[in-house]
């Protein structure tokens, strides 16, 4: 049987409360619970919203790099290698 998946739309900030959140959950001192195996699909998630919050934090880079030169734009001297003098 194949699982569906959602698209859920969460802000950075929502994605680092629940980064933390499932830490909080996983390092919990638990008596042996089939020797831990029940972390492992929390363990998981956590990955997974850890590689989500990155791409977000490189998208947010791109952003500002794009910004920053069509700011600067290509009459600025100091950019401006192919110019001659």
């Amino acid at each position: 049987m194949s699982e569906g998946t959602a698209l859920v739309k969460f802000t950075k900030g929502e994605i680092e409360l629940l980064i933390n959140s499932l830490h909080m959950s996983i390092s919990t001192v638990v008596p042996c619970v089939n020797d831990g195996e029940w972390k492992k699909p929390y363990e998981k998630i956590k990955s997974d919203l850890a590689n989500i919050k990155e791409q977000l934090i490189e998208g947010e880079r791109e952003v500002r790099v794009d910004v920053k030169k069509e700011k600067t734009g290509t009459n600025n001297p100091k950019e401006c290698y192919d110019c001659e003098d």
